[in-house]
């Protein structure tokens, strides 16, 4: 990883260089501005490159887009061979990587000169993409963790739904009344998940994961975030790891054959589908509070950057511009297709799905969020995280083992 870092930096370097050398493109030449991006948002982004061109005579959008599995990959080879494209999506768990690498354009000196003002954006997201003091991105969504649940499994139990005073116990308590209430039940999905699962219930009880080169696995808050998930696979209230990982968890909601799940917004699109057989009998409320008094939610979300090798960095910057304000945010929210970072519309997403309990996530964003970790040699550590927890998960070692092997493995 560090070796990449100064390949990233030695790039980047060069295409300063080359930029500082006057590469532009002449003022009466059409300029290609090229966008990468993976996620699924194609006729979202179609409509959005109409608009823009429409009122930027003579630039063209060329949409790029790789799916979640290949991206990453593709944007690497990308930026080490000098190729990357002019504005790209970026997330927070490699914004640090591509910021310290030399690869993103700094944007403070164009928000200063332009309408956009980051007092309209959540400050965490603002955070997450702010790499020495320096801006690198502008948010263009967010998401946060709440917990759905089937009303029907509920009511077939016996028991009442949750509510925002919910304890770590109370759902405890109704996972084991809602194991077998039906052939094939259980009670939670309980699997190993790090947004939508333990990252919440770490913070929660006042763990943390890395600081820089400093990790927090030995933290009593960061184990006992962690083993109160394993407590509700070990009581088999919750399907195994193995058939969580053959069968995701949000299929199984879907199905109809998990009374709860902790899932993020981007979810509501799956259970409100006609491919949902539990799209009018579940709703969603906030986290549980844990043994702390106090419930977390990570917050992330996409953002978009630009390549500092750029030959068109005022047309680069424009769309993103484009992106960030008031037209294309609306157009997310009404759509139904994320959260709109631009606050002033974040509501629009949530009147997309009228029957769910959908405000709990920007409550979440606004008084109990905590920025998804990271850290310039994330996957390094992630791996470690997840080659250890995993096992624990499965029952194989215990939780202390699992995180005292993640601590010496990472020094």
């Amino acid at each position: 990883m560090k070796k990449l870092l100064a390949i990233l930096m030695a790039v980047a370097m060069l295409a300063t260089m080359a930029f500082a050398g006057g590469v532009t493109a002449a003022a009466d030449e059409a300029v290609e501005i090229h966008y990468a991006y993976w996620a699924s948002m194609d006729e979202y982004y179609e409509q959005c490159k109409a608009a823009f061109e429409a009122s930027h005579p003579g630039v063209t959008v060329v949409l790029e887009h790789t799916s979640w599995g290949e991206y990453w990959t593709k944007l690497e080879a990308a930026a080490t061979g000098g190729s990357v494209a002019d504005v790209f999506q970026m997330n927070g768990v490699n914004i640090t990587k591509y910021a310290d690498g030399g690869v993103l354009l700094p944007l403070d000196d164009y928000i200063a000169a332009s309408e956009v003002d980051l007092a309209n954006y959540p400050e965490a997201m603002n955070n997450m993409y702010n790499y020495d003091g320096t801006q690198y991105g502008i948010a263009m969504d967010y998401d946060t963790t709440g917990l759905w649940f089937n009303k029907a499994l509920f009511d077939k139990a016996g028991i009442a739904y949750p509510t925002s005073d919910w304890t770590w116990a109370d759902l405890t308590a109704a996972a084991a009344a809602l194991t077998g209430v039906e052939e094939g039940v259980y009670g939670i999905a309980a699997g190993y998940s790090d947004q939508q699962g333990f990252y919440n219930t770490c913070f929660a009880e006042d763990g943390w994961f890395v600081d820089g080169e400093k990790f927090g696995f030995n933290e009593p808050g960061t184990r006992a975030g962690i083993q109160c998930w394993i407590d509700l696979m070990e009581a088999g209230y919750s399907p195994s790891e193995l058939s969580l990982e053959e069968n995701e968890g949000y299929l199984q909601f879907m199905a109809g054959k998990l009374g709860m799940i902790f899932s993020g917004d981007w979810m509501v699109k799956y259970y409100a589908s006609e491919d949902s057989s539990v799209s009018e009998i579940c709703d969603v409320v906030e986290v549980p509070l844990m043994s702390t008094g106090k419930r977390a939610s990570v917050i992330h979300g996409k953002a978009n950057c630009i390549s500092v090798a750029t030959e068109h960095p005022d047309e680069a910057w424009a769309w993103v511009e484009y992106l960030s304000g008031p037209e294309a945010m609306k157009l997310m929210g009404d759509m139904g297709i994320a959260i709109p970072s631009y606050l002033e519309f974040s509501p629009t997403f949530f009147e997309a799905y009228p029957q769910y309990n959908m405000g709990i996530y920007a409550d979440a964003a606004a008084n109990y969020s905590f920025v998804y970790p990271s850290s310039a040699y994330n996957t390094e550590w992630a791996d470690i995280m997840w080659n250890e927890l995993v096992r624990a998960f499965n029952l194989e070692i215990t939780v202390d083992e699992a995180c005292d092997n993640i601590m010496e493995q990472l020094g």
